[in-house]
């Protein structure tokens, strides 16, 4: 797909540890003239990349910058190597290169909600409205980094361009609140759009979840959830119940699983009125889905030259499920992996079915203690989307994957996977790197994928 040239100096630019090593040290002891010095060298060795690592040599070169800092960065602080900053320093540094990555639409107003104790909204209403549809949108990180906030700039042009509302969730990070407080705070998010569209100048029928990496994971978690509830709000309790993590092994307690009912007795249990109109459809951009394999041909291609490297996909899997690194070890590796092959892999990989066994889905969020197992976990769709063992009647799907990416194929599998079982989908191969989303004001190539999904949304609409 790429030049050998092109892979090794891009192997290079994400594997010489030196440039995370410095930036480290200068950001933890306050020095400015290295970090100053650190950002000219990374600006000095990437610009002249930059025509190389796509297709196209208009890629914008601060969004390229941004993604080998964050690679650098993010990977040695997630696979816990090098532990020079908490977590508090890490996230704040990685906002601030995302607030110079792009700029905000000057006609699209921003309004910040509260919707509970846990959870803010960030509403972003464009000059130009072109139809009464929302967009929930949940950004990525690896469940651990990035914020709502450090999104500003690129949802604003998100919405300027989509001319729809959007409303961007700030939910609670890993590893301090361990699954399911993401996916709850995402849920939670797209309830109250529900209960203030009137406010919002949406309608309840037109609303999609969107997400990123990390964000497209929690987003098809979303769309499961909310077709085994059928739209049911959570109940507070529940939201309260949630823990911050105090221990690497520490898992969530079950109190917090237990609105999240078996889809089965879901309709004994939820009340005519509580129900909502189903999800519009999701969107998910270069989505994580699975922890099951990281030797596949994605992860192999891409895997030495591109972010997210398979070994940071993994940990971060790991952080989200258990506050710590308990199960990187075991995640990626089928032959680690103590339990029974997904669904999935048989039916989407084209594995043989008498080779590997059919694990039995969660319905309901596992029941977690100090002694979760991998079946639990493996099998829990709301955890991996590509591993539920039930993937009909979802809403539309457009799932963007990119080339030189390492999740290229499970969000080509997710795709497959959905129209298999009757569900609409759109797939668009973008010839890009992970993450190049976002800078719409500035990327071509962005903004082109952008106005594909605005038309999608139009048609799904007006289908609807």
């Amino acid at each position: 797909m790429f030049e050998g040239g092109t892979s090794k100096i891009l192997w290079l630019a994400q594997s010489v540890p030196l440039f995370g090593l410095l930036c480290y040290v200068s950001y933890q002891w306050r020095n400015l003239l290295s970090i100053a010095l650190l950002i000219a060298s990374l600006y000095s060795f990437t610009k002249n990349v930059i025509a190389v690592v796509v297709y196209s040599n208009k890629v914008p070169k601060r969004a390229f910058i941004m993604l080998v800092f964050f690679d650098l960065w993010v990977g040695m602080v997630m696979l816990n190597k090098y532990i020079f900053l908490d977590m508090k320093y890490s996230r704040g540094l990685l906002d601030l290169v995302m607030k110079y990555t792009g700029k905000s639409s000057a006609t699209t107003e921003q309004t910040i909600h509260k919707v509970n104790k846990h959870l803010e909204v960030y509403v972003y209403k464009p000059g130009t409205i072109s139809n009464k549809g929302c967009v929930v949108y949940i950004h990525g990180g690896g469940f651990c980094f990035l914020s709502a906030a450090g999104f500003d700039n690129s949802i604003s042009q998100m919405s300027h361009y989509l001319e729809m509302v959007v409303v961007s969730v700030e939910y609670r990070l890993a590893p301090e609140h361990r699954f399911p407080a993401g996916l709850v705070d995402s849920y939670s998010a797209v309830q109250w759009v529900h209960d203030n569209s009137e406010m919002l100048g949406v309608d309840c029928n037109s609303i999609f979840v969107a997400g990123d990496s990390a964000g497209g994971n929690l987003s098809a978690a979303v769309s499961l959830l909310y077709r085994d509830r059928q739209g049911a709000p959570l109940e507070a309790e529940t939201q309260d119940a949630l823990p911050e993590a105090e221990t690497q092994d520490a898992l969530p307690e079950t109190e917090a699983q237990d609105a999240l009912e078996d889809p089965e007795t879901e309709d004994e249990k939820t009340p005519e009125d509580k129900k909502r109109p189903g999800l519009a459809g999701q969107i998910l951009l270069y989505p994580l889905l699975q922890g099951y394999s990281s030797s596949h041909p994605s992860m192999i291609d891409n895997g030495t030259s591109f972010f997210p490297h398979p070994e940071l996909s993994m940990a971060c899997i790991s952080m989200y499920v258990s506050g710590g690194d308990r199960f990187t070890r075991w995640l990626g590796d089928p032959e680690k992996i103590p339990t029974k092959a997904p669904k999935f892999w048989q039916t989407v990989v084209n594995k043989e079915a008498s080779e590997l066994e059919t694990i039995k889905e969660v319905k309901m969020l596992a029941e977690h203690s100090d002694n979760v197992t991998f079946m639990e976990i493996m099998g829990n769709s709301y955890l991996l989307p590509l591993h539920a063992e039930d993937v009909t009647n979802l809403p539309p799907a457009y799932i963007t994957v990119a080339a030189a990416d390492t999740l290229r194929d499970e969000g080509e599998w997710y795709a497959h996977y959905l129209r298999e079982s009757g569900n609409s989908v759109e797939l668009s191969e973008v010839k890009h790197v992970h993450g190049f989303m976002g800078v719409y004001n500035e990327s071509e190539i962005a903004r082109g994928e952008l106005m594909k999904i605005k038309e999608w949304i139009g048609k799904t609409l007006n289908v609807n």
